[in-house]
């Protein structure tokens, strides 16, 4: 297969369909509905009715050969067991919310629930709980190391010129390479309950070997309901932070955050209150949020008046004891952003973010080269906002004589304080894994490049400052060797090995289902063989009458130039007439099955219906000829003397007949 022609997103999409049909039939989960040829909503009366049309054909009763009789049992069997479990409400309700487990579970608590919302409620929390179960080992437990290094004077041509001019030597190559910093971080998560959760988390972080820190922080989240949910962090070791954070969605487009954070334990100093409002636009692609913060340097009244987060003046600040002094300051700021997705492989986002010690204006664009490769860039303006006066107290009320007023405060961007900007690109190596490669430039702290590795929630980065100025040749060298690395291992490498891993896979799954689809074929041909006389009589009737009568009937891999759609315009009919016959005779069986009797035997009153959302392969007398491959079903009937024809995607539902299938 010529790369021109293979689709890697098409390949896995019929590769995850492909392991789905696998998981239905491993787990024996019969489409009881198509087994009956009924639909979801079909009510009690319509399954009893639908049973006893088919049990024309499939009780044991009704034949006397013994081989006849023996495939009849198993036919029945099918059938019966479709109706018992359909025609009861608990049962039913169980099998549409976990297939055939869930109505083996309902026997084992069926005398404990009361209605059938609780049933409902019930099975919904059995299949939550299954799913969580499944990836709780992955995700209750996250990790972050991070190691900085610094290589200036080994990349930075113009840090080993200004050292050669001030007759510094330099360092040895194997002391070129320093340590900067080192950061871990650690979590794990458990259900406490179905509304509670415990998280503890703790963090490491190391600074030239001179400075270090640490803590341990637990964290307590219980859910409210569906919409709501609150949290509350305490750190085990000072500087003690204790954190309330709650989330509240007020529909399903619309969500408010709200973050208290008191600095300290002392009660002297006002708590921080963050609040963010987000809101998901009509289109459905655009998120805007407004996030607000007060910062801990106001005052109501007297109260706080005295906080020593309010205090500018040098020696105040050193009487307060260190943990006080520790993230003192906290001065209020408010951002307004919005993000918005172009398609699936583009999305962009902006922000504007106005304090009084800074402002700044951040924006980033992201594309997706295919599914499983992204590259993003962002950009970022960074303002020095005023310099406090001597006596900066805040007052609502006006309490404090010496209050700034805003005509004596000077707000905005006084300076160009930063300008930054970033180039990341994100590469897939498995479905669990992602490396990344990221470039940034900053006046104020030069080049440095990181690359890191995703999993699972688990994160490894290496951050690397390249130099601490903006250098044309090293900002050269740091993007377009990279880019050109990584766009050679993802075309060359990554994607080749994937289409691989895809096939062998796909291969895997037809040899898997090679005896199932045997005994598929074989099930369909014994009820073939059991409907054969009663719908070629029926045929026959209806030929007399100018009924409704299927002259042929394929289901599979079909290679018609008809578009699959329930009814077909009678010009398309008419141009491609003579294409679909000629395809009908020439049919590869591997690829299509011959399913004309089987679909007869399904006509009530002149009528045909087949109800959609499933795969027609659990209908009777069908199979599954094409593992893997999107099938159609073509029928080719005649009703009142005239000849039609009409094609349908395996999912979609059928009726007929209708004027509009007329090729006549």
């Amino acid at each position: 297969m010529s790369s021109e022609v293979w689709n890697e997103e098409e390949e896995e999409e019929r590769l995850r369909d492909m392991e789905r049909e696998w998981n239905s039939e491993s787990r024996s989960n019969v489409g009881y509905y198509l087994a009956l040829n009924v639909s979801r909503t079909a009510s009690t009366e319509d399954i009893r009715d639908a049973f006893k049309r088919l049990s024309r054909y499939f009780h044991p009763d009704r034949h006397h050969d013994v081989n006849k009789r023996e495939w009849a049992q198993k036919q029945f069997h099918i059938i019966q067991r479709a109706y018992e479990v359909l025609s009861d409400p608990k049962s039913r309700a169980a099998y549409d919310q976990l297939g055939e487990e869930g109505v083996r579970m309902s026997k084992a608590v069926g005398y404990k629930i009361q209605s059938a919302k609780d049933l409902q409620e019930m099975f919904e929390r059995e299949a939550r709980m299954r799913r969580i179960g499944e990836i709780e080992q992955w995700i209750q437990s996250t990790s972050n190391i991070s190691v900085s290094l610094e290589t200036i004077t080994l990349t930075s041509p113009l840090v080993g010129m200004i050292l050669e001019r001030s007759n510094v030597p330099k360092p040895r190559l194997n002391n070129r390479v320093k340590l900067k910093s080192i950061f871990m971080s650690h979590s794990f998560a458990a259900n406490l309950s179905d509304k509670l959760t415990c998280k503890v988390a703790g963090r490491m972080f190391s600074q030239n070997g001179y400075f270090s820190s640490g803590n341990v922080v637990g964290t307590l989240k219980y859910a409210l309901d569906g919409q709501s949910w609150i949290s509350f962090s305490m750190p085990a070791l000072p500087p003690y932070v204790p954190t309330l954070k709650s989330t509240h969605f007020l529909s399903m487009d619309t969500y408010i955050i709200t973050n208290i954070s008191q600095h300290s334990l002392d009660i002297s100093t006002p708590p921080s209150v963050t609040t963010t409002f987000g809101r998901i636009m009509p289109d459905n692609r655009t998120t805007v949020y407004l996030t607000a913060c007060t910062g801990n340097q106001y005052t109501f009244g007297p109260l706080w008046a005295n906080s020593h987060s309010r205090a500018f003046d040098k020696n105040e600040l050193e009487k307060s004891t260190k943990h006080v002094r520790d993230g003192l300051r906290n001065p209020s700021n408010m951002s307004l952003g919005l993000t918005r997705t172009i398609d699936t492989n583009r999305k962009y986002g902006m922000e504007v973010s106005a304090s009084l010690r800074q402002s700044s204006l951040c924006a980033f664009y992201e594309y997706g080269l295919d599914k499983h490769f992204s590259i993003s860039g962002r950009a970022a303006v960074v303002g020095a906002g005023a310099s406090p006066t001597d006596n900066p107290y805040y007052s609502i009320d006006g309490a404090e004589d010496e209050a700034l007023t805003l005509d004596k405060l000077s707000i905005g961007i006084q300076g160009l304080s930063d300008i930054s900007a970033s180039i990341d690109v994100v590469n897939e190596v498995s479905s669990w894994t992602k490396v990344g490669w990221e470039v940034g430039f900053s006046l104020r702290s030069g080049i440095t490049v990181n690359l890191y590795l995703t999993r699972l929630g688990h994160r490894i980065s290496l951050p690397v400052l390249l130099t601490p100025l903006l250098e044309i040749d090293v900002a050269l060298y740091a993007t377009a060797i990279p880019l050109a690395l990584v766009f050679g291992i993802h075309y060359g490498v990554t994607k080749v090995r994937r289409r691989k891993l895809i096939q062998e896979r796909l291969n895997e799954l037809k040899e898997e289902q090679r005896h199932e689809l045997f005994q598929q074929k074989r099930r369909a041909k014994e009820a073939m063989r059991l409907m054969a006389d009663v719908v070629e009589r029926s045929r026959k009737s209806a030929r007399s009458s100018d009924g409704l009568v299927i002259e042929s009937a394929l289901y599979g891999d079909l290679p018609f130039g008809i578009a699959a759609q329930n009814t077909n315009s009678l010009y398309a009919a008419l141009d491609h007439a003579q294409a679909s016959r000629s395809a009908l005779s020439a049919t590869d069986e591997q690829r299509a099955c011959d399913v004309t009797l089987a679909l007869h035997a399904l006509v009530n009153n002149n009528q045909l219906v087949i109800a959609g959302g499933g795969s027609k392969r659990f209908l009777p007398g069908f199979y599954d000829p094409a593992f893997g491959v999107k099938k159609l079903l073509f029928v080719q009937y005649r009703f009142k003397g005239k000849l039609h024809e009409v094609i349908v995607k395996d999912d979609q539902a059928l009726a007929i007949p209708m004027k509009a299938h007329s090729i006549e």
